[in-house]
């Protein structure tokens, strides 16, 4: 049974790449944590992978640590900030006494943390949201993929020591889970990505042509090129359109791609504002997940959130989210050997079937997803860890 006053016990959330939004899991475990009323901080990174710039929280429990810049997702910049970061995370658990570490990763850096078990009666829960290096695209480039092979043993060693040496490890995924072989492990939990959601979005709300959102990082693991192709094979039967809210070190090539195919769409730009993101995407009748095959996805961030506006998914990724489409009839499940088969599909669609797409993608979101299933998951690992 969890303890009712835990504001003596401190707790740390560590995330290099926290966001204070619905989406941000670490803001969700953060919220979870002064729910149950512990004393919570959150470690951040003071420079944003995803809008490239430094950034700031106003919120008193975010404490940023100040890191290096980068612009490539590839380079030695970006392991020199995440390695800053992790240093400097060790160096504050040094120095503060903290009754759980709830460390998120990548970067795999900061599993060093798990060193300071050795001297202490500190719980750590490792939280793994992405593999690294797995899931950065190679192309089948024989010179990347050697690199990334290369300088991944090092992270894939530490994950498998982390299992061992961590108080409780999670995965994102069930391909998660498989890929890193948990299969009898004690201690292990998948527990979904998940978001809280203040507002129903307008499930009869529905643009007259097909649109389709991209919403997120406008980044190199997305496979644009058959969004291209989808587009151009749809736009001879009918109207088309892609309403993009979002931005990335993509979003020029992106755009003049867009304009150099004649196909049409709108730049709404970035947005955390969930009202407008209600108002814009409930509209459309599919939201584009689409990854490059290289690419290790499961289940992602963008997925969540076109479900939960009721938005049915344009799929690629594989594994949880190839399987949710398929029972729970929220979408099209695609890979480049089946766009003819989807784009047939999508031409004759009609507005009645999308609109029961979107009621199921809503209520998936609802039985699966939302936050507040959350609390139930983490409640049984506090009670596991007899916290």
């Amino acid at each position: 049974m969890i303890r009712s006053d835990n504001k003596d016990r401190k707790v740390v959330v560590i995330s290099n790449f926290h966001e204070d939004n619905s989406i941000s899991r670490s803001n969700m475990v953060y919220k979870y944590f002064t729910y149950r009323n512990f004393d919570t901080k959150v470690l951040y990174s003071n420079f944003s992978h995803s809008l490239k710039k430094f950034r700031y929280f106003n919120n008193k429990d975010f404490k940023y640590l100040t890191t290096k810049s980068y612009q490539s997702s590839l380079s030695i910049n970006r392991i020199l900030s995440h390695l800053i970061y992790s240093l400097k995370v060790i160096k504050y658990l040094i120095r503060e006494k903290v009754h759980i570490v709830y460390v998120i990763i990548p970067p795999n850096w900061l599993l060093l943390t798990l060193f300071l078990k050795l001297n202490r009666k500190t719980k750590f829960i490792i939280d793994v949201i992405d593999l690294w290096p797995e899931a950065f695209p190679h192309h089948n480039n024989i010179f990347k993929k050697s690199i990334l092979s290369t300088i991944g043993i090092i992270p894939k060693v530490s994950r498998m020591i982390a299992v061992q040496k961590s108080d409780f490890f999670i995965t994102e995924s069930q391909y998660f889970f498989k890929k890193l072989k948990l299969t009898g492990k004690k201690n292990v939990k998948v527990v979904l990505l998940k978001k809280f959601q203040s507002d129903t979005p307008m499930i009869k709300s529905l643009s007259k042509e097909i649109s389709i959102a991209y919403l997120g990082n406008i980044g190199f693991i997305y496979d644009f090129d058959s969004l291209f192709e989808i587009m151009l094979g749809i736009q001879k039967k009918r109207r088309v359109t892609l309403h993009i809210i979002g931005s990335g070190p993509n979003r020029n090539w992106l755009f003049n791609q867009l304009k150099n195919k004649n196909l049409e769409f709108i730049d709404h730009g970035i947005s955390f504002d969930e009202d407008f993101k209600i108002n814009k995407l409930s509209k459309c009748w599919f939201g584009f997940n689409g990854y490059k095959n290289s690419t290790e996805v499961a289940l992602s961030y963008k997925s969540i959130d076109y479900l939960s506006y009721g938005v049915p998914l344009l799929n690629s990724a594989k594994e949880d989210t190839e399987t949710l489409v398929l029972s729970e009839k929220i979408g099209f499940n695609f890979n480049e050997n089946n766009l003819g088969n989807l784009i047939d599909n999508l031409s004759i669609i009609s507005r009645d079937d999308v609109i029961k797409m979107k009621k199921n993608a809503f209520k998936t979101f609802q039985n699966k997803f939302s936050g507040e299933s959350l609390y139930n998951e983490m409640d049984t690992i506090i009670n596991e860890l007899n916290l």
